[in-house]
C-alpha cells in the first residue's frame, strides 16, 4: 500500500473557543493504517512545523478514506490547524466524527474539583483517620546536655589512666 502521509486523524474534539481539545491520531504505517491514539493540538501543530505531513481520514467499509491535508499557522504567537486556507482564530478539520471517549473526558473536566485543603487532598475517610497524625509535629533536635560524672566514674577513669 501506498503511503499517504506520516500521520492521520480520524476523530477530532473542539473546545468551546472552537480549538482542537483532543485527535485521534494513526500512523500510516508499511502494514496499513495503526489503531489511533489520542493526542492534543500542541502536539499536531509542533509536528508540522517540524515537516511531519498530517490528512484526515474517515472509516469507510473495511477501508479508510482519504481526507484533506492539515495546515498550521500562527497568530500571534499562538498556533492554529485547518484544512483550509482561511487564517482565523479557529481550528477546523472538516466533518471529522467526535469520539466518545472525548466526550467522557469533557464530562470529567467539565466536574468541579473537590476543595483542597494546605495539606493536600485526601479522601475524605483517610483525612479524618490521619489528621492527629499530620498534627503532630517532631520534638526539636538538641544537643544532649552534659552531666556531672560520678566520683564511682572519676575513680575508674584515674584507674585506667594509672594502666597507661
Amino acid at each position: 500500500m501506498k503511503k499517504w502521509t506520516d500521520y492521520l486523524i480520524s476523530e477530532v474534539s473542539y473546545d468551546s473557543e472552537h480549538l482542537i481539545s483532543i485527535a485521534m491520531r494513526h500512523q500510516d504505517a508499511d502494514s496499513g493504517i495503526t489503531k489511533g491514539t489520542f493526542i492534543d493540538r500542541l502536539t499536531i501543530a509542533s509536528d508540522i512545523k517540524n515537516g511531519f505531513t498530517y490528512i484526515t481520514i474517515y472509516s469507510g467499509i473495511n477501508s479508510w478514506k482519504y481526507g484533506n491535508k492539515l495546515r498550521t499557522f500562527s497568530i500571534g504567537g499562538s498556533p492554529y490547524i485547518r484544512i483550509d486556507k482561511n487564517k482565523v482564530k479557529l481550528d477546523y478539520l472538516g466533518d471529522l466524527p467526535e469520539s466518545s471517549f472525548v466526550e467522557t473526558i469533557r464530562e470529567l473536566e467539565l466536574q468541579p474539583e473537590p476543595p483542597s485543603s494546605a495539606r493536600g487532598s485526601l479522601p475524605k475517610e483517610s483525612a479524618e483517620e490521619l489528621s492527629q497524625e499530620l498534627e503532630l509535629q517532631p520534638e526539636p533536635m538538641t544537643e544532649p546536655e552534659e552531666e556531672e560524672a560520678t566520683p564511682e566514674q572519676l575513680s575508674q577513669v584515674e584507674k585506667l589512666e594509672k594502666k597507661n
